[in-house]
């Protein structure tokens, strides 16, 4: 449920002459409690070498990272270590791999406040958690469980995404945004990462067969769909989930950039407490307030909160069914249509306007076929799909995979915003299922910070483009229609990608 950038790739350089190594990270912006390991780690040594191998090691998963500290993680490596006898120097990546795991993220998200300003900060965050108290009683909280609650609420300085008040004539600076570099999607769909997922979501499918079987049936929601979305947001419960989640909110609607969204969401935490659906000290979250297994907002949770197991009560903390189950009744609620999948695969053709791309373009599948959409690999297309409304993605413009996706797309785009995440979880749905890798490659294309994305988005807009509703420095598919709206005013190749090229003759 929460914003949260795809599945990406650390790669470190060359640590010796014979060894290097892939770290698949989880959140590259998160803190470090949230950074862990979840994929393999490669031994490339040079054939110039005697021998010459490329090992993979499949083991090294989580990790215990859960409730463990740094030194405790590092001991446990080297327990599991001392089995891989006669492969000293995979050892060796992996204790730096997974040590570099252990490193700060940077103070990209730290903030500069003095200690007058905490000190005056946290009288006016006492005085804003009384003033919530009128909305608590409305939504049926007692005066016990809301003192109770505001009693163990603590402001949460480190966490990112912050932008506080001015207070006693003093306005700090909004916590920084490290200024990532954004390319090709194709970054995020590592194979080796997916599939080492696609093998856990496998195993728990057998696992957790019964729950994800009456899951399906229930709400018609593919388990794969189900599990794939565990998989996206926890690793299959391998993360480490550390924060106050009432803390965490507490700060967000006080301190925060969204300080309307996560308002409502503080009380319906303490709604959650009200219940007494599990102890206190077990609402534990994401820095964004995402609960649980699946990562869910209090709100929705009070929405769509379901009983996996069959014991009377919601309990997607504790419970793994229960969490599949409240995910399951979210994207059922959200539009999921039985039967059909999520997107499917189209080669990529002139034929197929990438200007059309989104939501706002959707028509009956039938009509995408008959403007050229042809599936990949000579596959047939589904005949009850012709009257369905179908929209058209090009996440890369030209320069990747493109597809004709149903309104099941925007179920999962409900989950999480963004369309790498869709993506994601789809293609790591369909190799749980027993498929694989995109049919068509990502293309190299021009990198960008978000700063310098921003500005071109604001000269797009100053040409009378919408780029989305707000000026965020992120390509989505309002940047990309629009970027091919004046390459076609422009009479230039039309690919829907604002390369350099482009970008130099924007005024």
């Amino acid at each position: 449920m929460l914003p949260k950038l795809p599945l990406m790739v650390t790669k470190l350089p060359h640590i010796t002459d014979m060894v290097q190594c892939d770290c698949f990270c989880t959140e590259p912006q998160a803190t470090r409690e949230h950074r862990y390991a979840i994929a393999a780690i490669k031994l490339h040594e040079p054939k110039a070498s005697r021998s010459h191998t490329t090992m993979t090691v499949t083991d090294f998963t989580g990790f215990g990272l859960k409730a463990q500290s740094g030194i405790r993680i590092i001991v446990n490596m080297m327990k599991q270590l001392i089995r891989i006898r006669n492969h000293r120097r995979v050892a060796y990546a992996a204790i730096v791999c997974m040590g570099s795991l252990l490193l700060p993220a940077g103070s990209g998200h730290a903030l500069d406040v003095s200690a007058s300003y905490k000190k005056n900060a946290q009288k006016a965050f006492d005085r804003f958690l009384q003033d919530i108290w009128p909305e608590a009683q409305q939504r049926g909280i007692s005066r016990k469980v809301f003192d109770a609650s505001v009693n163990r609420i603590s402001l949460q300085w480190s966490i990112p995404d912050l932008a506080p008040p001015k207070i006693a004539g003093e306005q700090p600076a909004a916590s920084r945004k490290r200024q990532a570099e954004f390319g090709s999607p194709g970054r995020y769909f590592r194979d080796q990462s997916l599939n080492q997922l696609a093998q856990l979501g496998q195993k728990n499918l057998r696992k957790y067969a019964t729950a994800l079987s009456k899951i399906e049936k229930t709400t018609g929601v593919p388990k794969e769909v189900v599990a794939a979305v565990w998989g996206r947001e926890t690793a299959f419960s391998n993360a480490r989930i550390p924060h106050d989640a009432m803390s965490v909110l507490a700060t967000q609607a006080f301190l925060g950039r969204r300080p309307e969204f996560f308002r409502p969401e503080l009380l319906a935490i303490m709604e959650i407490a009200q219940r007494g659906i599990v102890p206190r000290s077990q609402l534990k979250s994401s820095w964004a307030g995402a609960m649980g297994h699946t990562q869910m907002l209090p709100g929705l949770y009070l929405k769509y909160a379901s009983d996996g197991d069959g014991d009377g009560k919601s309990d997607i903390w504790n419970s793994i069914p229960d969490a599949l189950a409240t995910t399951a009744a979210f994207l059922k609620a959200s539009g999921w249509k039985s039967g059909l999948s999520w997107a499917y695969e189209v080669q990529q053709s002139s034929k197929l306007d990438c200007t059309l791309e989104g939501p706002d373009e959707g028509r009956p599948a039938a009509q995408w076929i008959a403007a050229g959409a042809t599936r990949v690999a000579g596959r047939k297309w589904p005949a009850r799909l012709n009257d369905i409304k179908s929209y058209l993605i090009m996440p890369a413009g030209r320069f990747g995979p493109a597809f004709i996706a149903t309104d099941n797309y925007y179920a999962i785009k409900n989950y999480n915003e963004s369309d790498l995440y869709v993506l994601y979880v789809g293609n790591l749905a369909d190799r749980i299922a027993g498929g694989g890798a995109f049919n068509t490659g990502w293309r190299k294309v021009d990198t960008f910070t978000r700063p310098a994305m921003k500005e071109v988005q604001t000269k797009m807009v100053r040409l009378g483009y919408n780029v989305g509703d707000t000026i965020d420095g992120l390509i989505g598919f309002r940047t990309r229609t629009a970027t091919g709206m004046h390459q076609k005013k422009l009479g230039v190749r039309v690919d829907c990608w604002p390369n350099k090229p482009f970008i130099a003759r924007l005024k």
